[in-house]
């Protein structure tokens, strides 16, 4: 069965308070409530201890003044009188004849403070490169552009979507209820052979000409990921320093060409023949081509391992 706190006024709660926490309380001693010239407040609602010093004998009748609120300010500069403070007293059951009140006002100042957009980019940069790996960030959009908070806060970053272009984030200044919103441009990222300097057509590209960086992914473009690809290979085209490169850029090292004469060797076990064909395809070292058998006029398939030097691999000769 659940029990519901039934509603009590506040007077009567104060009332309660006193009759059961402050029983030993002597309310023969004085008061001396001190209010400050200026206060900075880091909340809008204001309580008795934000503003003055109170002098009591007894701590909890001192924390207990201490938690009275007298206000919920909005405005960053308030005043607050003698006279509200002591209206505050009475609400509260404190008897304002053993009250003395030194001073007739308190200025009270909000901490507020405005956050821009600009403030929140280091943040959100580093949860980024936190949270998703190999993409390059390019633009980051914050909304609103301007956010006033009061008080200290702490940020929360939230995921809240990803496209292919996009990563939409949301942000919480904790603890207020204020969020904003973020946009994040990014481009994918991949690892890939680069030029170290600029590199004229036509050469023979050596280890001191590249190097394996990251580059930004583009469409319908294959990257070379291992050196060894390229060395020894020449240049059909200048490639800028930086420039990855790819495999159109390298001019084909033809060991086999078309239509020229080939050794054909024929092994199985120990058994060999060696027998003159014909090329019909371009192959570098490794591909698999298409050469005719010169005696037979027959079409095999065979794989190019020299310089017109091909090893028979399937078909009848």
């Amino acid at each position: 069965m659940r029990c519901y706190e039934p509603f009590l006024p506040l007077k009567l709660k104060a009332s309660l308070f006193l009759l059961l926490f402050l029983p030993f309380v002597s309310f023969a001693s004085q008061i001396t409530i001190t209010l400050k010239d200026v206060a900075f407040v880091n909340s809008n609602d204001v309580y008795l201890k934000a503003i003055a010093n109170i002098d009591t004998k007894s701590p909890s009748l001192k924390k207990y003044l201490s938690e009275i609120k007298l206000t919920t300010i909005y405005r960053n500069k308030t005043i607050i009188t003698s006279k509200l403070v002591q209206q505050r007293l009475v609400e509260n059951l404190i008897d304002v004849k053993k009250v003395k009140i030194i001073g007739d006002k308190t200025i009270v100042v909000l901490n507020k403070k405005q956050i821009i957009a600009q403030d929140l980019i280091p943040v959100i940069t580093r949860y980024i490169k936190k949270h998703y790996k190999n993409i390059q960030i390019k633009k980051i959009t914050v909304s609103p552009e301007k956010v006033d908070v009061v008080g200290n806060y702490s940020i929360k970053i939230t995921p809240k979507g990803k496209t292919s272009s996009y990563i939409y984030l949301s942000i919480k200044l904790m603890p207020t209820d204020r969020e904003l919103s973020a946009s994040v441009r990014y481009v994918k990222l991949t690892k890939a052979v680069v030029a170290k300097h600029f590199l004229p057509r036509g050469l023979r590209i050596t280890p001191l000409d590249v190097k394996i960086s990251q580059v930004e992914v583009k469409p319908n473009k294959e990257y070379i990921k291992d050196l060894n690809e390229v060395l020894g290979k020449k240049l059909r085209r200048n490639i800028k320093e930086g420039e990855p490169i790819t495999y159109r850029d390298l001019l084909k090292n033809y060991l086999v060409r078309r239509n020229s004469n080939v050794k054909v060797i024929y092994l199985r076990g120990t058994f060999k023949i060696e027998l003159l064909g014909r090329a019909l395809q371009n192959g570098e070292l490794g591909d698999i081509i298409k050469v005719r058998n010169l005696s037979s006029g027959k079409v095999i398939q065979c794989k190019v391992i020299g310089i017109n030097k091909v090893l028979f691999l399937s078909g009848q000769f």
